[in-house]
């Protein structure tokens, strides 16, 4: 079996390979600001606490019985400062940065007192100071990760709950620890410097802070695959679902639909000569009305709707649970809305308007169907003179097969601007 300073030295080689993990992730985009370099530097100092730890083993009269808890100490400040990151509540980084100089402070008064006053000081035992700074950050830090817990799913969630109950053990372990010289230093009793069980409690919150530092790289990890999957899903420039994940969603409504017996509606939607503002105001200036109409589907589609760029100015709104005449009344609201607020511009607003091509789903229908009735119902908006609103009702299908071939929406193959 290995010693103790074999062991919490081991500790400290995880901690640092830790720290590695967490620079890597930090290296990633839009991870930069996740709380992972106050974590790199914690994992570092938990292997210098590590290396005290096993130093204080093997030489006991080179370091003061303090030193590790101190390293301790500011390995769980830091972390806990890159936690409140995390978690979008950055702050309290002053107040654990004095809380640590204090501590330091506090550690070399009580070793170079006595040897530089003349008579006898009397000095506060720092031990369970130290132990109840260490309580009361570990507390901090769980309550910093708590809110997660709800807030994630799947490998998030439980790297989550798993930093948060190691956390909390910890802290009942470290409590308990000094309970009962505590209880003997209130009766008259000394404390004992250094306690019989310091070695194997500084082991303990070296692994602890290894076990929090794994559990946070977790929590870091899924993090940023939720933000990968999404970049691979959504449009970057209107933040809307892209083509494939469009699809995907329409044809999990379409199921849902034809399986709870519920209406389904979409709608076309087509922003009327856009290529005209792209050549009159340039692409800079289309993409900023790209955007602004994204805005205005977000904010007048309901709660449930599944919005998608189909391709340059096409967009297509899923209305789960809405009939016919729902969908209209939504689509007239939308088309309203754009013509009442130009986007934004300099000098002048830009203002423009758009056609909409609104379908419901038939019993038995898939995604193809449906989405061909909704292109054909655009198609009849744009041939009354666009900015407007037509319908494709059921039981319209022998005429609206009479209409162009190529004009439809394909899965594979955008329109060009119109």
């Amino acid at each position: 079996m290995f010693q103790s300073h074999i062991v919490v030295l081991i500790a400290g080689l995880f901690a640092l390979q830790m720290g590695v993990v967490c620079v890597v992730l930090r290296r990633s985009s839009g991870m930069d600001r996740s709380g992972l370099t106050s974590w790199a530097l914690g994992s570092v100092l938990a292997a210098v606490a590590a290396a005290l730890a096993a130093v204080q083993e093997l030489r006991p009269l080179w370091l003061v019985p303090e030193s590790t808890g101190l390293a301790l100490l500011a390995a769980l400040s830091v972390m806990a400062v890159g936690a409140r990151h995390f978690a979008g509540r950055p702050g309290r980084a002053a107040p654990l940065l004095a809380l640590n100089l204090a501590g330091a402070a506090a550690v070399a008064w009580h070793d170079l007192a006595p040897q530089y006053l003349a008579g006898p000081v009397a000095l506060p035992e720092l031990a369970p100071l130290l132990s109840a700074c260490h309580i009361l950050v570990l507390l901090d830090l769980a309550r910093s990760v708590v809110p997660s817990v709800p807030g994630t799913r799947g490998t998030g969630r439980l790297a989550a709950l798993s930093l948060v109950l190691i956390v909390i053990a910890a802290a009942v372990i470290n409590a308990w620890t000094v309970s009962l010289p505590l209880a003997a230093l209130a009766q008259g009793g000394a404390w004992p410097r250094p306690m019989p069980w310091d070695g194997e409690l500084a082991m303990l919150n070296v692994f602890v802070l290894v076990g929090v530092s794994v559990s946070f790289a977790l929590m870091a990890h899924d993090r940023l695959r939720r933000m990968l999957e999404r970049r691979a899903r959504h449009d970057d420039l209107t933040d809307v679902l892209l083509r494939g994940a469009f699809w995907e969603a329409l044809e999990a409504a379409c199921l849902r639909a034809e399986r709870q017996r519920k209406s389904l509606t979409v709608a076309f939607v087509d922003l009327d000569h856009f290529k005209a503002i792209n050549d009159v105001y340039g692409h800079l200036a289309g993409d900023s009305v790209l955007r602004h109409f994204a805005g205005l589907l977000r904010k007048t589609g309901g709660q449930v709707d599944v919005v998608g760029r189909l391709g340059g100015e096409e967009f297509a709104i899923v209305m789960p649970d809405t009939a016919l005449e729902q969908g209209r009344l939504a689509c007239l609201q939308l088309a309203t809305a754009v013509r009442a607020t130009p986007c934004p511009s300099e000098p002048d607003p830009i203002a423009y308007t758009v056609s909409i091509g609104v379908a419901t789903r038939q019993p038995g229908e898939g995604a193809d169907a449906l989405m061909r009735r909704a292109d054909r119902a655009l198609y009849d908006a744009k041939l009354k003179g666009r900015n407007c609103v037509s319908l494709h009702p059921a039981g319209a299908d022998g005429a609206a097969d009479a209409a162009p071939v190529g004009r439809y929406v394909t899965r594979g193959q955008p329109r060009v601007a119109s």
